[in-house]
């Protein structure tokens, strides 16, 4: 009986085993593939290729794939980003079925001239190699709609890549590009071109034939003019050009009709063509860092701008002029020559987000309590002396910044600004905060550094502001 027992307990726990041992099989198995033909590990891809749809290999320290790779005949995607291949061999090119290639983030030298016989490939990521040509055949791909080629060491690009005439999203950034081919005018379907971080001192004529373009990406190039017929890219709606040597735009910028976001950032731009004015869906116009002296007053006329930058140059009046920039929402105008708050501002209904650091502002003029939707407020590196009581009318406030000043007093009416989160008032000549001031029950920060007479009372101001976190030295 006994003997009995301890036979069904072993024969028990065997089977127990069994079916444990069965559950490891299988979940490795499923550990190195998922249910929809997607493989994660290479020697069980080629023990079962004509399963395998998808291949993604993570950290796998491949320096190259064997040439068994042919045999993965239904593979349709294949991701090997960051691995360590320098290499890849030509029986790549008998996936004829392959429609996404990942190979960003490599070490890959040259591609073999293979690459051109897939047919069906959508979907090319080189990123992040050390590319220095492509081969002619890369003009076969004739389905081929996006190809990244981003941080490679590209001096020039091939003509045969205006054979692709599928493509929609091409990206050349940061690389050695200093021209264009011509050919680049042949992608009549292509969307989006992102050639910034780059040395090209010219555009094709060519490009002005991409009708089709949505984004055009050239900050950081050495361009000094743009094509004269820039403005039969009807449908361009992005175009940045910051980091460049345009002293000069062409008037036909202005044909842009659906044209919503211009950066010109970090230019030598002393003035805008009038016909900028016509641009009535631009949204975002950023303009810092050039040579401006006196504000174009075609801006003036962009119904629907929302943000305009205007940071480090030199204006010290703004518009002088009637405005029509009642969407307006974002102005920066740091570091210029401003005296006086610019009366124009208080025009601007809808603005929210004010930064006037680093001019020469004495006064706040008491129309600044009309700005209702204002919520951050920049002031640094001024030399103003008091604030107006109108500043409590800002009820939406959640930051404001008044470093490095000279105010000796706050208004009272500061304790108004029920929303205001952040207040920093350091670098001043304040010894004392109004009482009003402990109604700001929201404020998280609040800085008085460079103020001994208020450093003192850290411990009454922390009892005020229970939400308070000061910096930490």
């Amino acid at each position: 009986m006994c003997f009995h027992l301890i036979f069904n307990s072993l024969q028990k726990k065997r089977i127990l085993f069994l079916i444990f041992f069965c559950f490891l099989v299988k979940l490795e198995a499923e550990n190195s593939r998922d249910n929809n033909g997607t493989y994660y590990n290479l020697t069980k891809a080629l023990q079962n290729p004509l399963d395998v749809l998808a291949l993604e290999l993570y950290d796998s320290q491949l320096t190259t794939l064997p040439k068994e790779i042919e045999q993965l005949q239904n593979l349709e995607s294949l991701r090997l980003d960051g691995e360590n291949l320098t290499t890849l061999p030509k029986e790549i090119g008998r996936l004829q079925k392959l429609e996404y290639l990942n190979l960003s983030n490599n070490r890959l030298v040259t591609l073999p001239q293979e690459i051109g016989q897939l047919q069906k490939l959508k979907e090319l990521s080189l990123e992040k190699n050390q590319l220095t040509t492509l081969p002619k055949e890369i003009g076969r791909l004739q389905n081929l709609q996006k190809i990244n080629l981003s941080s490679n060491r590209l001096v020039t690009l091939s003509q045969e890549i205006g054979q692709l005439q599928n493509l929609k999203e091409l990206y050349l950034e940061k690389n050695q590009l200093t021209t264009l081919p011509k050919e680049i005018g042949k992608l009549k379907k292509l969307k989006n071109l992102y050639i910034c971080d780059n040395q090209l001192t010219i555009l094709p004529e060519e490009v002005i034939q991409l009708q089709e373009l949505e984004e055009l990406s050239l900050d950081n190039n050495q361009l000094t003019t743009l094509p004269k017929k820039i403005g039969k890219l009807q449908k361009l709606k992005l175009l940045f050009l910051s980091d460049n040597q345009f002293a000069i735009l062409p008037k036909t910028i202005g044909q842009l009709q659906e044209l919503e976001h211009l950066s010109l950032d970090d230019n030598q731009l002393a003035t805008l063509p009038k016909e900028i004015r016509k641009l009535q869906k631009l949204e975002n116009l950023s303009l810092s860092n050039n040579r401006f002296v006196v504000f174009p007053k075609a801006i003036g006329r962009l119904q629907k701008l929302k943000a305009l930058y205007l940071s480090d140059n030199q204006l010290a009046i703004l518009f002088g002029q009637s405005l029509h920039l009642q969407e307006l929402e974002y102005l920066h105008l740091n570091h210029n020559r401003f005296t006086t708050f610019p009366k124009e501002v208080q025009q601007l209904q809808n603005l929210k987000d004010l930064h006037l650091n680093g001019n020469q502002l004495t006064i706040l003029p008491k129309g600044i309590g009309q700005l209702q939707k204002l919520e951050y407020l920049f002031l640094d590196n001024n030399q103003l002396t008091i604030l107006p009581q109108e500043i409590g009318q800002l009820q939406k406030l959640k930051e404001l910044s008044l470093d490095n000043n000279q105010l000796t007093i706050l208004p009272k009416k500061i304790g108004k600004l029920q929303k205001l989160e952040y207040l920093n008032l350091s670098n001043n000549q304040l010894t004392t905060l109004p009482k009003k001031i402990r109604k700001l029950q929201n404020l998280h920060f609040l800085g008085l550094e460079g103020m001994p007479a208020l450093i003192s009372q850290k411990n009454k101001i922390e009892i005020l502001f229970p939400n308070l976190r000061q910096p930490q030295d």
